[in-house]
């Protein structure tokens, strides 16, 4: 019994275990020590949400300690946010609580490039998120209209995402 655990410890360890360590930045370039970002541009009819997002963008960069943000023109990466859309429509009566929520929906386009050749290193052309808001919980009237709340939520929410598909998900 002993030797047959013996011969079955060595290959145990060429195989390994099956784990791997997950997050950092998978297919940023190694040398990329900073990033950048271009103001972020507003094709929606929300006056002011660009500023948000930009926030919202830097306030969560601010958190990851392998890339420093500096000006676009002197960091390695180069992060451009386009915001397209933003709608909202009702979700209609919920048949246990006989109420109406409003879902929220905010569109953009995103790319990163590395300063130094120009590459594009992820573009996606179609980034959307969207949050439902449910009158039930009293939290909306019987409007679809973008309140302050709304607004701040739906960049946090495009900034997390953004996050997560560069240094976690890719």
């Amino acid at each position: 019994m002993i030797k047959k655990f013996f011969h079955f410890f060595p290959i145990l360890f060429l195989t390994g275990c099956g784990y791997s360590i997950i997050g950092g930045n998978p297919l940023l370039p190694k040398e990329a020590r900073s990033i950048g970002i271009y103001p972020v541009e507003n094709h929606t009819f929300v006056a002011g949400l660009d500023t948000k997002t930009n926030t919202k963008m830097k306030l969560k960069l601010e958190t990851n300690s392998s890339v420093e943000i500096l000006p676009v023109s002197k960091s390695d990466l180069q992060l451009s946010i386009s915001l397209n859309e933003i709608k909202s429509k009702t979700t209609g009566l919920d048949s246990i609580e006989n109420a109406a929520g409003v879902i929220f929906y905010l569109e953009g386009s995103v790319s990163l490039n590395e300063r130094s050749n120009g590459n594009i290193i992820w573009k996606e052309p179609n980034l959307k998120v969207e949050m439902l808001e449910s009158s039930s919980n009293n939290l909306v009237s019987n409007s679809q209209e973008l309140s302050e709340k709304n607004l701040d939520e739906l960049s946090r929410l495009l900034a997390e995402k953004i996050y997560q598909y560069i240094f976690l998900e890719f």
